[in-house]
Order: C-alpha cells, then structure tokens, then sequence
C-alpha cells in the first residue's frame, strides 16, 4: 500500500513539472472595411461604366456577385453582365446618386441609395433616364474589396 502511494506521489509531483503546451489559437485578423472604401468602390464602378472599361469593371465585380432586380424576375452574373457590356450598342452619359446610406458590418458594407443614369444610344443622339433604387453589398478580403451582390428596383 505504501508503495501505491509513494508511486502516486511521484507521479503527481512528475506531473506538476511537466508543462504541456497547449497549441496558440491562431489570432483570426478580420479586415475592417471602412465607409471610404466603399464610396471608392462605387466610384470605381461608376467611372468604369462612364468609360466603358469592362476590364476596371471586372476588377469591381467579385466573381460570385449577382445582380437582381430584372423586370422579369431574373438574374445576371459577372460573366454575363460584363459580356453585355463589352457588346453593348449603348453608353452612359452620367450616372448621379443621391441620398447613399454605407453601413458596415466588419469585412461587408451594405450600401443603398438612388441613382439616376442617363443612357445613351449608339448614335449618342437617344436618351434613356433610368432611376433605381439600389442596395450594393462589397466585401473587403485579402485586402480587396469588390461588390459580391447588387439589387435594383426602378423609380416612377
């Protein structure tokens, strides 16, 4: 019994001088997305859409981003949207907005508001105003933001 003892002894004392290290949690670092950057985004892809650069709008559109809001219920991906673009026989000749709200939630800015685009024909001579009411969201990863999902209703 004495030796039961004496070797728990030794054992709790073993036991209390070994230090077993546990692993470090790795310290998740979420990148914060600020109200600036998302107005820069928007920007971006206002001045892309003004200057026809499908290729700055392919760096404004996350590959997953989907726009919805179409007439008859449909949506458009990057891909299809972008190849409209390229092959359109319109431009824009400005797009405005009013009233934008960003709100931020760590790594996504939610941003809605109205705008108004003039769209013009491929003579430039027709006109089209268009007013909608958007909702964007962006998301900032490995230090990019881009748009990842849009939503548009038309304005009377």
């Amino acid at each position: 019994m004495r030796k039961i003892i004496l070797g728990l002894c030794c054992l709790a004392t073993l036991g209390s001088c070994i230090q077993v290290k546990k692993p470090k949690k790795e310290v998740e670092t979420e990148e914060k997305i600020t109200e600036e950057e998302a107005l820069e985004l928007l920007h971006d892809w206002t001045d892309a859409y003004l200057k026809g650069n499908a290729d700055r709008l392919n760096d404004v559109l996350d590959d997953t981003w989907e726009y919805s809001g179409s007439s008859d219920g449909s949506t458009s991906s990057k891909t299809a949207t972008i190849e409209e673009f390229r092959s359109a026989d319109y431009s824009f000749g400005e797009i405005t907005y009013e009233n934008l709200d960003v709100r931020l939630y760590g790594d996504v800015a939610v941003v809605r508001g109205s705008e108004r685009m003039t769209i013009l024909d491929s003579s430039k001579q027709d006109t089209t105003v268009l007013r909608l009411r958007f909702t964007d969201v962006y998301q900032k990863k490995d230090g990019n933001i881009k748009a990842i999902a849009t939503h548009s209703s038309p304005i009377d």
